[in-house]
Order: structure tokens, then sequence, then C-alpha cells
């Protein structure tokens, strides 16, 4: 199919990489192409377009993956964008992570236009990214999601792509799932700093958690792969989760529903960003506990 992608990063670009590999015409665009590694997708066959009317004048089908809601809005609705240059029955898909009423503003203001818009939120980070194996969660219509399921399975695996509702609903799966993330991973870092100035081997705890009660996949998986071994390379920057932490706090508080560990992790990672480690990945909080405590929580 004539595909289009905007937002070259972290996620963008090994998901542009593997639609091009599935056999799709890719047509991308970079918002700070300065910035990211535009290079390697041209050389994998991709065409670079110099704005998002010109990616929707070139496809069938235009992905969105930026940061937030502002920059979602400025690709869709904004001057050149996409909706400039959308024909009739131009499918948007928006895989970023956003806010829930923005994605159902955004489907209206499409619709009014003759333009599908799909939220489709992804989890698994950028080695899922890579290995195409994102958990993919949409909103929007059905016979649209089903009929753009193909280019879903090039990013992510077959049996982890999920219908969950009308607009505005994957970007709700989403946010629960990374306020799990959030609480879960602010948990782990407690635990493992207490464990460690106990006396305890940060390997022989994790072996043993991993079979017993208090096992996660992210105690199993990324911070073995991020934290323990202090890389802290990101798969998913502090920045980014601190970011979906605030828009599950602005979610609750429309909804008037109580989030207090939501609330305390976020400020927890808000002190990972303030000693500089936004851009790492978000395990880097374990940094900042660990400076309090004085201990390291490393792999042996």
């Amino acid at each position: 199919m004539q595909l289009g992608f905007i937002g070259i990063g972290v996620m963008g670009r090994p998901m542009a990489l593997n639609l091009l590999k599935a056999g799709h015409e890719v047509t991308i665009f970079a918002r700070h192409p300065e910035k990211v590694e535009v290079q390697e997708v041209l050389n994998a066959g991709a065409k670079l377009a110099p704005s998002p009317r010109a990616v929707a004048i070139a496809s069938e089908i235009a992905i969105t993956m930026v940061p937030n809601s502002p920059q979602v809005e400025e690709v869709v609705t904004g001057e050149h964008g996409l909706l400039e240059g959308a024909r009739k029955g131009l499918i948007i898909i928006d895989m970023s992570t956003i806010s829930p009423s923005v994605s159902r503003k955004l489907a209206e203001t499409a619709s009014a236009r003759g333009v599908h818009f799909l939220d489709a939120p992804v989890s698994g980070g950028s080695q899922g990214a890579v290995n195409g194996t994102l958990t993919i969660m949409v909103g929007g219509e059905r016979d649209i999601f089903e009929k753009v399921r193909p280019v879903l399975e090039a990013m992510g695996k077959a049996e982890n792509i999920f219908y969950v509702g009308p607009s505005g609903s994957g970007e709700v799966v989403k946010i629960v799932n990374n306020m799990l993330v959030g609480t879960i991973s602010a948990s782990i870092v407690e635990s493992m700093v207490l464990g460690v100035k106990a006396g305890a081997d940060v390997d022989t705890m994790a072996k043993i958690i991993g079979v017993s009660a208090g096992a996660s996949w992210q105690l199993a998986v990324q911070f073995p792969l991020r934290a323990f071994n202090g890389s802290f390379k990101p798969g998913f920057m502090t920045d980014l989760l601190h970011k979906d932490l605030g828009l599950a706090l602005d979610l609750a508080s429309e909804l008037q529903a109580p989030v207090a560990m939501t609330a305390l992790s976020r400020q927890l990672f808000e002190m990972a960003r303030a000693a500089g480690y936004g851009s790492e990945d978000y395990t880097a909080l374990l940094k900042v506990i660990e400076q309090a405590a004085g201990v390291e929580v490393r792999s042996q």
C-alpha cells in the first residue's frame, strides 16, 4: 500500500523500516530531521516529503508517531497538516500516546472532511518496535480497523493487536497500562535498593521474585536490560513516561477518579527528570533512589 509515516524517532524509525520490509511504499516526514536518523529509512526505500500535507497527498494511510497531543494536532490539523492534503477516504492512524479527548476531537474533525481517524497507541518499547512485536490497542471505526490490520501486523504481533472500542478507547487502555508501568517500576526501584542495602544480591532477588508473587515483566525484562547493567539506554524515555502519567492524572481529574499512587509515581519520575535523566530510560529512576540510599544496584 501507499503509506505515510510522520515521526522518525526512537519508535517511529524501526516501525517505518518494518513497513518497508513488508513491501509497502512509505513516504516519511520528520519534524526535526537534524535530530533523528532519517537517512537509514531513506536508504531502505522511503521517500522524503516536505510536509505532512505532502505525506497525505502521497498516501492511502498516514501514520503518526509523535510525542504528545499538541504535536499530533499540529501534524493533523495545523498549517500544511495532513488534512490539508487529504482526499476523501484517507485513513490516519495515530500511534502516539495522547489525551483520549484530543483523539476524539481529531476523529470528529477528520470525519467532517471524509477522513477516517484511528487512535492506535503501542506498548513494547523500542525493542518491540525493532522486532515488529508491538502490542497495539486501537480505537475508532471497527471496519476501518479491519481494513488496516495487515499494516498494523507489519509493526506488531498479530495476536497482540486489539480493537478496543470507539475513538479514544485505545488511548484509555494505553494510559491505564502506563499507569502500571510507572507504579510497578517505582516499586521495583524502592524494593531492589532496600534489598541491596540490607545485603541481598540483586540477581538472586530478581530470580526468586521472578517465580514468586512479586513477579512482573518490568523486573524480568526491562530492569535487567536497561538498569541493572548500568546502561539506562532508552527503550522508553523518562520524559515520555512522566508525560503519560500526567495524561492519567488529567483523565482521572476529568472523571473524578482517585489515583494517589499514580500521582506519587509521577513525582518520583519528576525527580529523575530534575536529576537530568529525562532522555534516559525510565528505569533511570533507580539512580535517584540509589543516590538517596547510598547504594548501587547492579548485576554481577
